[in-house]
C-alpha cells in the first residue's frame, strides 16, 4: 500500500504574520488547539529545528455527569511534535504522536494500530483576504496495518481538524 496522505487547506482572514504567531506560540496554541470541551495544556513548547512541544490534553466529562468513567476532571491524553523545520511564516515540519506524561511515544489510546508516528507539513501563504494554510499528515516508519486504519480514518482527521480550525478562525477574529 502507498502512503495515504490526509490534506487539508483552509484560509484564514488574517495576515501570515499572525497566523504564523498562532502556530508557533505557546500562548496563541493553547488558546485554539483544543477541540471544544477539550482544554490543552503545554508542558514544554520550544518551537525550533530539534525542539518540541509535549502537551496535556483534557476532555471534560459531560455537563452534570460527574459519575462518568473519566471522573470530574476529564480524560487526560498526551501528545508530542518534535520540529524538523521551522522556516518563519512560511512552513513548519514536525512529527506529531501521541505520548505518555514523561513525553515517551505510545500508541493512541484508542486506536493501537493507529500510526505511531505522522509527518506534518503546514505551508503558509498570502492569499486575496488572508492566509492560506495547507496541512499534510503521511504516517512515518508504518507498518502496512497502520496505514490501512490510518487510511480508514481519513474522514475523523477531517473532522477533528475541522474542529480545531474552527476554534483558530474564532480566536484569529477576537485578535
Amino acid at each position: 500500500m502507498s502512503d495515504p496522505v490526509f490534506n487539508l487547506k483552509r484560509v484564514f482572514r488574517a495576515p501570515q504574520s499572525l497566523v504564523w504567531k498562532c502556530w508557533t506560540s505557546e500562548e496563541h496554541v493553547a488558546a485554539w488547539f483544543s477541540p471544544p470541551g477539550a482544554t490543552t495544556k503545554f508542558l514544554h513548547f520550544d518551537c525550533r529545528p530539534g525542539g518540541h512541544n509535549h502537551y496535556a490534553m483534557t476532555t471534560l466529562p459531560p455537563e452534570g455527569n460527574h459519575d462518568c468513567a473519566q471522573g470530574e476532571a476529564g480524560t487526560v491524553m498526551y501528545g508530542k511534535s518534535v520540529y524538523r523545520e521551522v522556516n518563519p511564516e512560511d512552513k513548519l515540519v514536525y512529527v506529531n504522536a501521541f505520548s505518555d506524561a514523561e513525553g515517551n511515544l505510545v500508541r493512541h489510546p484508542m486506536a493501537p494500530e493507529w500510526p505511531l508516528e505522522l509527518l506534518t507539513t503546514i505551508l503558509f501563504r498570502t492569499v486575496e483576504g488572508g492566509t492560506e494554510m495547507d496541512l499534510t499528515w503521511v504516517p512515518l516508519n508504518a507498518s502496512e496495518q497502520d496505514k490501512a486504519v490510518f487510511a480508514a480514518g481519513l474522514e475523523g482527521c477531517h473532522q477533528g481538524w475541522s474542529m480545531s480550525l474552527d476554534g483558530l478562525d474564532d480566536y484569529l477574529a477576537k485578535s
